[in-house]
């Protein structure tokens, strides 16, 4: 189950990095296999994943980038943890992690935290958003095709300007040593 909505045509030229970030996501999975998932690995191998996205899309990525920003003190070097950019724009993305229990999703203040945080990561004139990556999970048993519905419709009521979600068969059981299930993962994009 994946999916792909982008509510804001300013950053519609991500389509391409968001369509092959699934890719990238597969690719992982048939070299590591079904026990372990990308997602698993934190805000930074999440970040990493997109930027291989982007370079697949034909579009350039630098994480960790050093971008100016411009306060009442003068200029500043901020830093951004994702910069994506085509020959027409170009985004500074601060990007975030949350792992919430499947029938727990409301994101809504998380994704405001992020878009707030990536404010001060460029000029005011430049594109910038947050990147919350949401990795739900389910204790006891591996979520069910139908819970997976329910966390898509939840997903898309969201007040993103991109969302993009990846609930692979092959991740339906993928579990930890506590027995939480993590059945796939989430990008919720907020402009700053």
């Amino acid at each position: 189950m994946q999916g792909l909505i982008i509510n804001n045509p300013h950053l519609e030229f991500l389509r391409p990095a968001l369509e092959r970030w699934v890719d990238c996501i597969d690719r992982i999975n048939q070299f590591q296999g079904d026990n372990d998932a990308p997602y698993w690995h934190g805000t930074a191998a999440n970040v990493g994943l997109l930027a291989a996205a982007a370079w697949q899309g034909e579009l350039a990525a630098l994480e960790q980038s050093v971008s100016k920003k411009q306060r009442d003190e003068g200029e500043r070097d901020a830093r951004c943890h994702l910069s994506i950019s085509s020959s027409e724009a170009s985004i500074y993305l601060h990007a975030a992690q949350r792992c919430p229990r499947i029938a727990r999703l409301d994101m809504a203040t998380a994704l405001l935290e992020t878009a707030l945080q990536a404010k001060c990561i460029a000029y005011p004139s430049q594109l910038k958003a947050g990147a919350l990556f949401v990795t739900p999970w389910k204790a006891g048993q591996h979520a069910s095709p139908e819970e997976l519905q329910d966390l898509v419709d939840d997903l898309q009521k969201h007040t993103a300007c991109a969302v993009a979600w990846y609930f692979p068969y092959a991740y339906r059981k993928l579990h930890n040593e506590l027995g939480q299930y993590f059945p796939g993962v989430a990008l919720l994009i907020k402009q700053a």
